[in-house]
């Protein structure tokens, strides 16, 4: 890569940032543990800790205290039954940063030079079975690259630390022994019950999540005698949970495929029933937490649950919604729609009387900042219900029935996938995005002819612009819209990479040996017998369709 000059105040701010964050660089590793800092004095070794050697970092050379610092690490693995020791020098006089791992480590040694203007970074192989032209790439195309973004960013002092509120080593471990003890038990059973949905993510988030409750009620001494998850949806959580040896139940508006898979434990645990926020009671006296895990229209009303009910709450919200069940109405435009629910869902909270806690999950998804209630600092009151009632009233427009009622979702899941539209919207759409595709083209060839006219390649968004809002407001509420409509029709369309769309050419049809005859019996119209201007390239016989 080209060179980058740096200044000192530059290069010191990209190692304070790697000191913390070498797992940023290294796939193998979850998290870095700083276990001892110790400065040099004159020569000598004292004790000291991470503030200070992040205040030093960033300190002018000429007013810095100390000649450099050695580093203590434990690197905790992903993966690898054990985790990794290392040690770091700070040497500021020599502006060098080195990084020595155990000789069992597997793991390169490194340095950091600053030389002149220029950043030089190495490896350090100290193990003759390690790939050295490996190494070297890494050390050029990996850590050097990282360096020079962290010397040239701002650094966010506000920005939530993941974790923050466990002992992160302990959930480490947790998370390591869940994943195998249940990952490919819980991928069969995904394959078996026959789900659409990504099994990768949904196993492994569940089991993060999993292994962050456990900690957080082991470090705050606050395990639950029994447990109730609202919108459980698989109720993978329940499961795990169950299975770990913690009671509990999950609610759910609608069963699941997965949930029959379980153990009679679990199966048992997971109840079938819409929880109406304004007349929702528990069934069983013993529960103290309340989880919210990705709950959607019930997300901003866990707290207040929580709050009615005398419990705790863990709460990873997604979809924003308000307490009245309709989409959340932004506050503020300044910042993100996920960012501006957080702080409608911690206020609510935070009227509910909880003493309210944020941490930022470590779990393959965008939206992992939890909310969590562990204490109240005043009762729920009268006052509490006046605000549930005001933002009932505020959305009234949005709730078919009385003003304290709440939109949830139907039992039955409605079908979006644009095969319910009127037909009569889906011909009209299919046949001007056809027309849109051949414009321009040369109409003037022979039907058999070998240069049959495929037309042009167009992107999604130059057929959202031809086609009027009229036309759009027939499928808007389709799930992928346009784009599923076009994957439906996939005798007629095909997509080109994501984001571009041509008219696919009919394929002659293979008969059978035996027979001569074709397989399947034709049912429908050829499109293109009916609208391409030199009709279907295809012999009546060879199409799958009625000429």
């Amino acid at each position: 890569m080209a060179a980058v000059k740096l200044d000192e105040a530059q290069f010191w701010q990209s190692i304070a940032i790697l000191i913390k964050n070498y797992h940023a660089l290294n796939k193998k590793i979850f998290e870095v543990l700083i276990t001892q800092v110790q400065k040099l004095q004159q020569g000598k070794l004292y004790e000291s800790n991470e503030a200070e050697l992040e205040q030093q970092l960033r300190t002018n050379a000429n007013e810095r205290t100390c000649e450099g610092f050695r580093i203590g690490y434990k690197m905790l693995t992903k993966k690898l039954a054990t985790n990794i020791l290392a040690n770091g020098t700070v040497d500021f006089g020599t502006q060098s940063y080195e990084c020595h791992f155990l000789r069992d480590a597997g793991f390169d040694d490194f340095s950091v030079n600053l030389i002149g203007d220029q950043l030089e970074a190495v490896t350090l192989p100290h193990r003759v079975e390690l790939d050295s032209e490996q190494s070297s790439r890494w050390a050029e195309f990996v850590l050097k690259p990282k360096l020079y973004n962290w010397s040239q960013g701002k650094r966010d002092e506000s920005a939530q630390k993941s974790l923050h509120l466990l002992d992160v080593e302990m959930y480490s471990e947790l998370y390591k022994k869940l994943k195998q003890k249940h990952a490919q038990r819980l991928l069969q059973c995904w394959q078996t019950a026959n789900e659409s949905t990504d099994p990768l993510k949904f196993i492994y988030e569940d089991l993060a999540i999993a292994a962050y409750l456990i900690t957080l009620w082991n470090c705050t001494q606050s395990q639950p005698t029994a447990f109730a998850d609202l919108g459980c949806g698989n109720g993978l959580l329940v499961h795990v949970l169950n299975a770990e040896g913690y009671k509990g139940y999950g609610y759910d508006v609608r069963r699941r495929k997965l949930w029959s898979l379980y153990p009679a434990q679990t199966n048992a645990s997971l109840i079938e029933q819409t929880v109406e926020p304004n007349s929702f009671s528990l069934d069983y006296p013993d529960i103290d937490w309340l989880i919210g895990n990705h709950s959607d229209e019930l997300s901003p009303w866990l707290p207040v649950l929580a709050a009615r009910l005398k419990t705790s709450f863990f709460l990873l919200p997604c979809c924003p919604f308000e307490l009245s069940g309709v989409k959340f109405q932004r506050r503020n435009t300044s910042i993100s729609a996920y960012q501006d629910f957080l702080i409608y869902a911690r206020q609510i909270s935070d009227k509910c009387g909880f003493e309210t806690l944020q941490d930022r999950l470590k779990i393959p998804s965008t939206k992992r900042i939890a909310l969590i209630g562990l204490k109240h600092t005043t009762k729920a009151s009268q006052c509490l219900e006046h605000f549930v009632q005001q933002e009932l009233q505020k959305h009234k427009a949005g709730v078919e029935s009385a003003a304290n009622s709440v939109k949830l979702r139907e039992k039955a899941e409605s079908v979006r996938n644009c095969t319910q539209v009127e037909k009569s919207i889906i011909d009209s759409l299919v046949l001007k995005i056809f027309c849109m595709l051949l414009a321009n083209a040369n109409t003037t060839s022979n039907p058999m002819d070998n240069d049959w006219l495929p037309g042009q390649q167009l992107t999604m968004r130059d057929i959202a612009q031809g086609l009027t809002k009229a036309e759009l407001s027939g499928i808007k509420s389709e799930c992928g819209g346009i784009k599923t409509l076009l994957r439906n029709k996939h005798e007629v369309f095909e997509f080109c990479g994501e984001d571009r769309i041509r008219i696919r050419k009919p394929k002659a049809v293979a008969a059978t040996e035996s027979t001569g005859k074709q397989v399947t019996t034709k049912k429908r119209p050829c499109f293109f017998k009916l609208h391409h201007p030199q009709g279907c390239p295809l012999k009546d016989s060879e199409c799958s369709f009625i000429h």
